[in-house]
């Protein structure tokens, strides 16, 4: 049964007995900001008894009702209560309009686990992250900025778009230059109302002038018009505004260290045709716990995790199973 509960924080717990299980759409608070979400209840949901829960954080440019939905509305099936948002100016969400500031989405992933943690059926000693390409790298910073987060699952994750981006621009000093140079002409250009937004997929000719990486060539699988991707509040458009945030500064591998202060368990899944799987298994190889899972999913590629069946069950399940046994 789906219910649309207008929800708008932390502090609104008397409208809370109004989510059925299934689908419900609520709003959250984050920083100031009211984002829009998909809650999912289990089947046979008990709201006496407390659920473990987790919050799945989309790709750059995603939404909340493609595949960050789907496998939150998956691992409802398997027991979690779980929640897919929309970032701050995305979607149904308020705020300066498809921005990817890599450290806002970290922001918004922490309220929404506010957000779950206010639900009074909701076990918060097991709550739970899940991260889905760049957000994989969002919600792995998240754990290591938020206690109450007790492990990450990552699903076909982007881990070096700082490097993959200087390639495919030539150089870190051209597309470092061309992104600052640009930040005064954004800033005059906002005054009046006018955003600049890059193509995340050449889908149009008109996408075709600006540089694109190998995955952005792939994606064309996903989000051109009639694809698994093709929703309604989607947009194939990343504002300029920030956007150095994730294509020069933000860099998963130098957060190693700190995440490994403090390790908590941890699962990636990635295709064998995923984002330079080499550094994937680095990554995960750096992770200093033994509490670890890798799942390769062999003859696949990026965006096939996205949303093809017999991957998004795979995953699912392996997801499931790995918080189930960390749980307390």
């Amino acid at each position: 049964m789906k219910k649309t509960a207008l929800i708008t924080g932390a502090s609104s717990g008397i409208e809370l007995n109004a989510l059925k299980e299934g689908e419900n759409k609520i709003y959250f608070n984050s920083d100031g900001k009211k984002l829009a979400g998909l809650l999912y209840l289990p089947n046979k949901f008990n709201n006496s008894i407390k659920t473990p829960a987790l919050v799945v954080t989309r790709p750059a440019s995603g939404v909340k009702e493609q595949t960050a939905g789907l496998y939150a509305k998956e691992l409802a099936k398997r027991g979690f209560i779980t929640l897919a948002f929309d970032p701050k100016g995305y979607g149904e969400s308020e705020g300066r309009i498809r921005v990817e500031d890599a450290y806002s989405i970290i922001s918004d992933t922490r309220n929404a686990v506010t957000y779950l943690a206010s639900l009074n059926y909701v076990d918060t000693n097991n709550i739970f992250n899940v991260g889905i390409c760049l957000g994989s790298a969002y919600a792995t910073v998240a754990n290591i900025e938020d206690e109450r987060i007790k492990a990450t699952a990552t699903i076909s994750p982007i881990l070096t778009n700082p490097e993959d981006m200087a390639k495919t621009y030539g150089s870190k000093f051209i597309l470092s230059t061309m992104l600052y140079s640009m930040k005064p002409i954004t800033a005059l250009l906002n005054i009046f109302g006018i955003q600049l937004y890059l193509p995340l997929a050449p889908i149009k000719w008109s996408d075709k002038i600006y540089p694109t990486t190998k995955m952005q060539h792939l994606a064309l699988e996903y989000y051109s018009p009639g694809a698994p991707g093709d929703v309604p509040t989607w947009k194939n458009k990343v504002n300029y505004y920030k956007s150095e945030t994730i294509a020069v500064e933000f860099n998963p591998f130098t957060y190693l260290e700190k995440y490994n202060e403090k390790p908590k368990p941890y699962f990636m899944a990635y295709a064998t045709g995923g984002s330079r799987p080499e550094k994937l298994k680095e990554f995960f190889d750096k992770i200093d716990t033994e509490n670890k899972e890798l799942m390769i999913i062999p003859n696949a590629h990026h965006f096939d995790l996205y949303h093809k069946p017999e991957h998004v069950n795979k995953i699912s399940n392996g997801i499931a199973n790995f918080f189930t046994k960390i749980k307390k």
